[in-house]
């Protein structure tokens, strides 16, 4: 049970109202309901996530390792749970998607994908890249793709804060 009431949604700007109707469902949505609290701050967070997720140039499933790394290490159960479902979603195995729970030493990751969840643990962990995995990541994702990972990351963090302090619940939908 949420560690507070959800906000009545019968009151948003005509934005607000379309992304609940876009993103509210039996089984998914409980967070955004959440994010309406604040609606002055829910537009540019939607338009940020939004951004993360479907504008940069990282392959769908290395961004869903990130994503479901910093479930991991901020113990958001909410997160982990949607984010399985989208990884399942768009193919990935369920080896793959348990790897974020180990992180970088998890079998069967490739390269790429042991620098990407060791950048999500530094970043969350120490707030930077590690020397090591800076140069790294230059090299394999370019400047502008490090900052798609810093971004994803920041944001993901922020999520799991909103998540846990408020103690969004995974929606059970009715059989």
């Amino acid at each position: 049970m949420a560690r507070h009431a959800y906000p009545p949604l019968d009151n948003l700007s005509p934005r607000l109202a379309e992304e609940a109707r876009k993103r509210i469902a039996p089984d998914r949505g409980n967070v955004w309901k959440m994010l309406m609290w604040s609606p002055g701050m829910a537009e540019p967070f939607i338009d940020f996530n939004d951004a993360v997720r479907y504008k940069i140039s990282l392959p769908d499933s290395l961004r869903e390792l990130i994503i479901l790394r910093v479930g991991h290490l901020c113990e958001a159960a909410y997160e982990i749970h949607h984010h399985t479902r989208i990884s399942r979603e768009i193919g990935m195995s369920e080896e793959l998607i348990a790897a974020p729970k180990m992180g970088a030493s998890a079998p069967g990751l490739d390269a790429t994908q042991r620098l990407a969840l060791s950048l999500a643990d530094d970043l969350v962990k120490d707030r930077k890249a590690s020397d090591i995995n800076l140069a790294q990541a230059i090299k394999v994702f370019g400047e502008s793709g490090l900052n798609e990972i810093i971004m994803l990351v920041g944001c993901y963090v922020l999520a799991c804060m909103l998540l846990r302090t408020w103690g969004v619940d995974i929606e059970q939908p009715k059989a």
